[in-house]
C-alpha cells in the first residue's frame, strides 16, 4: 500500500494561509480527529535550535505552530509546546527571539522547559541516554520540524527533529560518543523510532540551504508538508528538492529497521504537486561530513577526513562555541576571539550551529574534498598521466 506525503502551497507565514495549508494537509491524511481526541494533551514539537528571530529560517515558524494549536483547541485538545536547544544558550532567549515566549503567552499555551521537567533513561549500543518526559505524558507529539541543510547529516526534516526530545548538555555530548556520522545517525534512526511523533508538518514556507543547520542561506519554498509517516516525508522532501538520500546518515539505519519508508517509488504525492510549486534543487553544504564514507573506510582512514571551524574576525566573544563544544577544543580569554586546538576538535559543528555572528567558517581536509567531488580525482589522475614520460 503507497505511503502519503501531502504538500500545500503557503506563499507567507500569515495566519489565514499557514491555517488553510495546515488544514489541506491534514484534511487529506484523513482529518484531525483521526489523531486527536477530546481531553487529550498534544505535544508540538518545533525546531528551536538556537536564539534566531523567525526570518532567519533557522527554527520552525511559531506561525505554524499556532495554526495547530487553533487545530488541536477545535478538537477539544489542549496543545502544549517544548523543545531542548542547544545546551549552550539560556532557553529564555531562544524563546524571545524566536517568538515562541509572545506566542505561547497569546495563545494562554504552556510553553515546557525540558531541561526541567524530568527524563526518562534508555540505551542505545550500551549507553545510556535520557527523553524528556513529556514526550511520553503528552497522549501524542505532532513534530513541526524547518527544512534545512546540514553541515553533519546533510538534511535535517522529521526525523532529525527529534533529537530535541533529548534535554541539556546530553546532545552535545552524544556528538562526542558517535562523532563517525553513520554511527550518529545510527543513533538518530533509533531515536525516531522511540519517539515516533503522530503526525508531522514541515515548514518549508522558507527553507535554509548551504551550511546549515544555523549559518545557510534562507530559501522561499513556500509550501508545507505533511505526513504520519516522518521518515517517508523526509524520503519526499529529498527528492523533490533533489537531495540523494543516501548521503543522509540515518537513512540506511531507517531502511534496514524498516522504521518508514523510504521507497521513492511506494510513496504518493497528495496536494499540490512539486510541478505547480516550482520547487528548484537546494544547494547543499560547501563542506558537510554527512555521506563521506563507508564506516570501514571511515574507521582506517578518519583521521584524515575532517572538517575544522576557523574563527574569524566577526566574532563577538560571546563565549558560545565555548560552552557548546563537547571536547573543550576552544580556548579563550574573556572578553577575546576563540582559538581551536585542531587535535581535540572531531568536526561536530557545534560551535557553527551556535555562533550568533556567524563568526565561525569551515574547511575540509584535502581527502574529504576528493572524496565528496569525485570528478577532482580523475582531474588529479589526469595531470600525472600527461607528466609521465
Amino acid at each position: 500500500m503507497s505511503t502519503p506525503v501531502v504538500l500545500a502551497k503557503c506563499a507567507t507565514y500569515s495566519f489565514a494561509e499557514v491555517l488553510s495549508a495546515t488544514e489541506r494537509i491534514i484534511a487529506a491524511l484523513g482529518g484531525l480527529q483521526r489523531f486527536v481526541r477530546p481531553g487529550q494533551t498534544v505535544l508540538l514539537k518545533p525546531n528551536l535550535l538556537t536564539a534566531r528571530t523567525p526570518n532567519q529560517a533557522v527554527t520552525t515558524h511559531p506561525a505554524v505552530i499556532r495554526a495547530l494549536i487553533h487545530m488541536v483547541r477545535a478538537a477539544g485538545a489542549t496543545p502544549v509546546v517544548g523543545d531542548s536547544s542547544s545546551a549552550a544558550l539560556i532557553i529564555e532567549d531562544v524563546w524571545e527571539q524566536t517568538g515562541y515566549r509572545a506566542l505561547c503567552a497569546e495563545e494562554a499555551v504552556a510553553l515546557i522547559r525540558f531541561e526541567q521537567a524530568g527524563s526518562q533513561r534508555f540505551e542505545f549500543d550500551g549507553m545510556a541516554f535520557s527523553i524528556a518526559r513529556p514526550v511520553f505524558e503528552a497522549d501524542l507529539v505532532i513534530s513541526v520540524p524547518k527544512v534545512k541543510t546540514h553541515i553533519f547529516t546533510v538534511f535535517t526534516g522529521a526525523v532529525k527533529n527529534m533529537y530535541g526530545v533529548i534535554p541539556g548538555y546530553q546532545k552535545t555530548m552524544l556528538h562526542k560518543l558517535y562523532r563517525d556520522p553513520r554511527r550518529f545517525g545510527d543513533f538518530i534512526a533509533k531515536l525516531y523510532a522511540t519517539v515516533k511523533p503522530a503526525l508531522t508538518i514541515a515548514d518549508a514556507v522558507t527553507a535554509m540551504e548551504g551550511n546549515g543547520p544555523s549559518g545557510g542561506t534562507p530559501v522561499n519554498y513556500g509550501f508545507l508538508a505533511g505526513a504520519v509517516d516522518g521518515v517517508a516525508l523526509d524520503t519526499a522532501l529529498c527528492h523533490i528538492l533533489h537531495i540523494n538520500p543516501h548521503r543522509v546518515p540515518y537513512f540506511p539505519a531507517l531502511q534496514e529497521a524498516h522504521t518508514g519508508e523510504t521507497r521513492w517509488h511506494a510513496i504518493t504525492l497528495l496536494g499540490d504537486s512539486p510541478k505547480d510549486l516550482a520547487l528548484r534543487p537546494i544547494r547543499l553544504p560547501s563542506v558537510f561530513v554527512g555521506y563521506f564514507a563507508p564506516t570501514l573506510v571511515y574507521h582506517w582512514l578518519g583521521r584524515y577526513l575532517w572538517i575544522r571551524p576557523t574563527i574569524t574576525k566577526r566574532c563577538l566573544a560571546c563565549g558560545l562555541c565555548l560552552k557548546s563544544c563537547p571536547v573543550s577544543a576552544l580556548r579563550a580569554a574573556p572578553g577575546t576571539r576563540p582559538t581551536v586546538n585542531y587535535r581535540r576538535c572531531i568536526s561536530c559543528c557545534c560551535c557553527h550551529e551556535v555562533c550568533p555572528a556567524r563568526a565561525i567558517e569551515l574547511r575540509q581536509s584535502f581527502l574529504l574534498n576528493l572524496i565528496q567531488n569525485p570528478n577532482k580525482i580523475e582531474v588529479i589522475k589526469n595531470i600525472f598521466i600527461r607528466r609521465r614520460p
